[in-house]
């Protein structure tokens, strides 16, 4: 008899899936769901150094939404970029341009600095202004005065004889290898001429419709100039290969785990009900997955979508529970056998969940946000299955050829003993020995990459082309006022010239001195001059007219980042925080890994920091492996108080066949030659929530002559297996670490459980 209660609370449990999924819907119309592509958006917070991610977001998001091309053709480098900026146009018309500088736009970028002729100095000429006797001086004066088509100069020669603004903005200009010639930018190395053309989408750099819109204009950009060598980099471009491989991993393992679990289901039970109801299932578990997960995180990262494709297999453990208790067994027993089963079905969902918890405590918000997906829609299936099953499906489950195969493999299938046991033991022994013998850990940020190798080198060849300063690697500084905070840049710049392993550097400090620097180059171009005027007048033979007595304005940083000039450089300028202190980054050029030891040593920890993001986020994953290693400990004890609860003496046939798949699962990875790392630790983590079902579920029914409790963990393993082992075909190298880890302790689980339960009732022992 089915009382009332459990006829209302199916019904009450689809009303609430219907009002999710039409809030789903609405959000999704209003364009609030959100895709994520970003890997660093996985990585974690450094909370002991906030201004550290401060810095890592200003630069980010200075480089967002923007493409720098490089075209050369063999004849006529202008023409095909005409062209490919033609097509472009025509195929993304929303995005902005520029491969052109008009000569309106030079002669402000010159003038913008002529207020501060005298007060702009170059190293080497505040050198020679301090040392170089007046007669040499003269004779510069004069050289400038009668050659003027040497460096630029901004103005009159009487305001800046030396021309020391035409010598400062000069070495300004070497900072950069493009150069605008004949209105257009270009670039010129041992290949030939280079022509440039910077796009600006407009939009976020993870947009995944205007990335792919992008991404597409520029193939056909590209087709359109046969002749010619594109290059072409920016994070929109890597977040759209990151989307489309994401993409491509989705459908291959959603539809790769969907396919082999209903292929199972239909051998299993021989009708289309019960893959019907698994899909249903599976989609409800998927859509309060989503739901949940944008309500905590208010967006979804495509890798959690990745992890999500897998939530088919492990969902569809407790629909082969239900169907495997029901094998030749009448069908008016359903609901009986449903209450008989649930005890273990949620002791079974409660050590799964256990491990999503404990992947949930990491401080990544990637793993945070992946063990929420899937620990909501594992819940949600359950509830699912719970609740549904018996009400939708009335029909027989007779026996078929593959379960009766199951049934006699589970008769034969050996006993563990002392004499089995002790050979097992030493097998597993000189295993993990050889193991721990050759394995190695590796923890490098990299792991986490899945960028394209034609991308990534095309994106290497510019950079190095360019010579652009590496984001990875740089000073953050800070100070209580700007004048303070421009002071210390030139003291870090002062250090850095003698150094050799760097090809440069990139500094605010470099377009704006500090204030205290601006007067003395000021007051020692005026005495000098004062020194040297009655010479230049003897050797010209006329009087000459002394400058104007206004002192130069002093240049700040604000004025410099209103203005176009500073487009380069105004985004290391990261303001005044909330304490009130000034902060800024100093990047660097043609950075050797030799050179990094004693770059970090320049930095005093306090108001000059030495931030290597990669070294930094891979010292983390390392510090991260150590302490999930130790959580893992502590789980295997809870889990172990858990059985002990339920199980009684013989909680220890549960748990310790997952603990040896886990063990013999990593030292496979290490005979297989790939390094430990965090990932493999987090998928035995996982394994630990799911491999103990299968001995919860073989104790409940642990007789040898009926089949139902190993028919159901052999298609629970199998659809888990079928989830997680498809992650191992993954291009990320930590989704295919975790997924040959996970994939290999299924199976190991699976096969090894059997061998811990005895055909009696283990209970008792």
């Amino acid at each position: 008899m089915v009382d009332r209660a459990s006829r209302l609370a199916p019904w009450l449990w689809a009303l609430a899936l219907l009002l999710m999924a039409a809030a789903l819907a609405l959000a999704a119309c209003k364009g609030r769901v959100r895709i994520n592509t970003d890997v660093l958006a996985m990585l974690p917070k450094d909370e002991r150094r906030p201004e550290v991610e401060q810095a890592m977001a200003a630069l980010a998001r200075a480089g967002e939404g923007r493409i720098i091309v490089m075209l050369r053709a063999p004849k006529g480098s202008e023409a095909a970029m005409d062209r490919f900026i033609a097509k472009l146009q025509v195929e993304a018309p929303a995005i902005k341009l520029r491969h052109r500088v008009s000569d309106a736009q030079q002669a402000d970028w010159l003038s913008f600095f002529a207020p501060q002729r005298g007060a702009l100095l170059t190293d080497a000429q505040r050198q020679s202004l301090q040392t170089a006797p007046s007669e040499a001086l003269a004779q510069q004066a004069l050289t400038s005065l009668m050659q003027p088509m040497g460096l630029p100069r901004v103005g009159r020669w009487i305001d800046d004889p030396f021309n020391t603004l035409g010598a400062w903005l000069a070495e300004r200009a070497q900072g950069s290898k493009v150069r605008a010639l004949d209105g257009r930018l270009r670039l010129a190395d041992a290949q030939g001429d280079w022509m440039l053309a910077l796009i600006d989408s407009g939009a976020s750099a993870f947009a995944l419709g205007d990335n792919e819109r992008i991404a597409e204009a520029l193939a056909k950009a590209r087709a359109a100039v046969p002749e010619a060598q594109v290059l072409a980099a920016g994070v929109p471009l890597h977040a759209h290969a990151a989307a489309a491989q994401a993409q491509r991993e989705m459908h291959l393992i959603g539809i790769g785990s969907l396919v082999g679990v209903f292929a199972l289901s239909w051998f299993a039970f021989a009708r289309i009900r019960p893959r019907l109801l698994v899909l249903l299932s599976v989609g409800s578990g998927l859509l309060v997955a989503v739901a949940a997960t944008l309500a905590v995180f208010g967006e979804l990262h495509l890798i959690t979508l990745v992890f999500g494709a897998s939530l088919v297999g492990v969902a569809e453990n407790y629909a082969s529970s239900h169907y495997s208790s029901r094998i030749a067994q009448p069908p008016a027993q359903r609901f009986a056998l449903m209450r008989e089963q649930l005890p273990t079905m949620v002791l079974a969902l409660s050590t799964t969940l256990a491990g999503y918890a404990l992947l949930a405590t990491t401080p990544f918000p990637g793993l945070q946000q992946v063990a929420l997906f899937s620990a909501a829609g594992l819940s949600a299936a359950f509830v699912s299955t719970w609740l549904w099953f018996p009400h939708l499906d009335a029909g027989p489950v007779p026996v078929r050829p593959l379960t009766r195969a199951l049934g006699r493999a589970w008769q034969r299938w050996p006993q563990l003993n002392w004499r089995s046991g002790l050979i097992g033991g030493v097998v597993i022994a000189a295993l993990l020995a050889a193991a721990a013998w050759c394995g190695q850990a590796n923890d490098d940020i990299r792991l986490l990459q899945n960028t394209p190798p034609a991308l990534m080198q095309e994106q290497i060849d510019i950079g190095r082309r360019l010579d652009l300063p590496s984001p990875a690697q740089f000073y953050l500084l800070n100070a209580g006022s700007e004048e303070v905070l421009l002071e210390r840049e030139e003291t870090l710049k002062a250090k850095l010239a003698g150094m050799p392993g760097i090809g440069g550097w990139q500094a605010v400090s470099d377009w704006v001195p500090s204030p205290a620097r601006q007067a003395s180059d000021a007051a020692l171009v005026q005495r000098r001059w004062a020194e040297v005027s009655l010479l230049v007048a003897e050797q010209l033979g006329q009087p000459v007219p002394q400058p104007d007595a206004v002192a130069a304005p002093v240049l700040t940083v604000e004025a410099w980042r209103a203005a176009p000039v500073s487009e380069a450089a105004r985004h290391q300028w990261l303001g005044r925080d909330t304490d009130g202190r000034w902060h800024s980054v100093v990047m660097l050029r043609g950075v050797s890994r030799a050179s990094l030891p004693q770059l970090a040593a320049l930095a005093d920890g306090t108001t000059v920091r030495w931030v290597d993001k990669v070294a930094d986020v891979s010292e983390l994953l390392a510090r991260q492996r150590i302490r999930m290693l130790g959580v893992l400990a502590i789980a295997v004890g809870a889990v172990a108080a858990l059985l002990a609860w339920r199980l009684g003496a013989a909680w220890w046939r549960a748990l310790v066949p997952t603990l040896l798949a886990g063990s013999l699962a990593l030292a496979a990875t290490a005979l297989l030659g790939q390094p430990w790392q965090l990932f493999h630790v987090l998928a035995l983590l996982l394994l630990l929530g799911v491999g103990v079902d299968y001995g919860i579920f073989l104790l409940a029914q642990p007789s040898r002559r009926d089949l139902r409790g190993f028919v159901s963990i052999t298609l629970a393993a199998a659809s888990t297996w079928l989830s997680f082992g498809l992650l191992a075909l993954s291009g990320t190298p930590a989704l295919r670490a975790f997924g040959l880890t996970l994939g290999l302790g299924i199976a190991l689980a699976w096969f090894l459980t059997p061998f811990f339960v005895n055909d009696h009732d283990p209970r008792n022992d």
